[in-house]
Formats: C-alpha cells, sequence, structure tokens
C-alpha cells in the first residue's frame, strides 16, 4: 500500500482557499495524479478545510472521484501556539514552526525523551496523542493494524491512498508514521505547497508492514509545468530577515 499525503496548493487564508497561483499548482498536481505514472488512485481523501478541498477539486474531476472528508486531518492551528495568530496566516507562529536552535540544544533529543528536552512540546502532548489514535484508525481501515512500533498485515493490497490535508498536519502525521521524534521532524522537513510525500508501506514479512518515505515534499509536477514555487505573501518579514518566500518558510529559502 501507499500512502500520498499531498499539502494544499498556495494558500489564501483570510478566505480558507488558494490563490490563482494555487491553482495553477492544483491542475499540475491534478494532471500527474490523472497520468498513472506513480500508480493508479484508488481512495481519496481530504481535510475539511477549504483550502485542501480546493486542491483536491481539480484531482476529484480528473479522476471522477468524490474525496471523501476526514475530519481529523484538519490543519493542527486549533493546538497550542507558539507565539500569537488564532489562524494561519495572521502572524504568530505554530508550534511547527519552531526554531531548530532549542530543539537541537540537547544531546538527547533524538530519542523518545523529546517530551522533557523540548519543553514548548509539554503543551501538545496530549493533541499528539490523539493524532497518533486517529491515524492509527485510519490505517487499520486500510487493512494494517498498528501494534507498537509494527504495522501486523491483516489484508495486505496495492491501493494507493492520496489525501489532501496541510504542511503542519503532515509534518506531524509523518512524525508518528516513520516513529521519528515529533520537533526534530518539524525543524528537518519541509512540505512545500502542492507537494506530494509518499509512505509505502513496505512487507518485509508476511506478518508486518513498516511505513517508508519513498519521496517527500516533492513538486515534480510542478517543474514540469515550468511553474515555480509561489512566494507566499502570508509570510511577511520578521525576525529572521526580509526575504520572500513560500508559504511555511520562516527564513531564508535560498
Amino acid at each position: 500500500m501507499r500512502l500520498l499525503i499531498i499539502r494544499h496548493a498556495d494558500p489564501e487564508y483570510v478566505n480558507d482557499t488558494i490563490t490563482p497561483e494555487g491553482r495553477k499548482e492544483a491542475f499540475a498536481l491534478a494532471e500527474r495524479l490523472a497520468g498513472g505514472l506513480e500508480g493508479k488512485i484508488t481512495h481519496l481523501y481530504t481535510s475539511p478545510k477549504g483550502r485542501a478541498r480546493a486542491t483536491a477539486a481539480p484531482t476529484e474531476k480528473a479522476l471522477d472521484m468524490t474525496a471523501a472528508v476526514e475530519n481529523w486531518t484538519r490543519e493542527l492551528s486549533y493546538w497550542p501556539r507558539l507565539r500569537g495568530g488564532e489562524r494561519p496566516g495572521e502572524g504568530g507562529l505554530a508550534m511547527w514552526d519552531i526554531s531548530a536552535t532549542s530543539v537541537r540544544a540537547s544531546d538527547d533529543i533524538g530519542s523518545l525523551s523529546q517530551w522533557e528536552e523540548v519543553t514548548e512540546l509539554k503543551a501538545v502532548k496530549s493533541n499528539f496523542e490523539t493524532l497518533q489514535t486517529e491515524s492509527d484508525a485510519f490505517i487499520a481501515r486500510h487493512g494494517y493494524v498498528r501494534e507498537g512500533h509494527h504495522y501486523r498485515i491483516v489484508k495486505p493490497n496495492r491501493d494507493i491512498i492520496a489525501v489532501f490535508c496541510h504542511g503542519g498536519f503532515g509534518l506531524t502525521w509523518l512524525a508518528h508514521l516513520l516513529n521519528l521524534p515529533l520537533a526534530m521532524t518539524w525543524t528537518s522537513f519541509y512540505l512545500p505547497p502542492s507537494s506530494v510525500t509518499t509512505i509505502l508501506f513496505d512487507e518485509r514479512s508476511p506478518d508486518f508492514a513498516y511505513p517508508r518515505a519513498i519521496g517527500v515534499g516533492d513538486i515534480g509536477h510542478l517543474y514540469s509545468n515550468n511553474i515555480a514555487l509561489s512566494v507566499s505573501k502570508y509570510e511577511r518579514p520578521n525576525v529572521y530577515g526580509k526575504w520572500k518566500r513560500p508559504s511555511g518558510i520562516k527564513a531564508n529559502f535560498w
């Protein structure tokens, strides 16, 4: 089984939709997914948020499928924040915008003692545990039941599941699936708008499968259509610098 974690296209946060540039990204993405080079999509899901649904719409049309809404995949803007801004685009910093400076200050951060080592994480520990439970239930519906760090193969399949979601949520889900420390995942990976992250459930035995990232934050569909990654109007100058940058980047991008 393959799981495609797809971030929404360039966001227009105020109206919870995507920008004109984002629509170009979404159509290029739909062309990619409908082309079938990465296999045939068998299941289509979307976050309830408008920007995710607007990104999914061209793919729904291209595949003649309707994306089922999964409320648990909405952006984590309801989680405690580092600073200010109740909604994305309103300023401040979301928890997944935490600086690597504080995360890597400890020699023990590579272990799952992260909750004690990174002070800011304590506020979201219960939120993360809820997301883990919801993720496990979702994956179990598709034939793989989590047991500790393993996924027992209950119903092996070669399905390709596409989930249209968000940057913060996508990174957080990735941390759980790959059993990586949450803060290290937030500060070490980036999911560009309209990007595709591919997780293979690698079956090395008849009993268990293990999530394996075979592509992270891929935007090949933009390059093949000569589309540059959009500069976000919501990423304003801040304490890190005045650089223009895509959505989700807080400092330099080049």
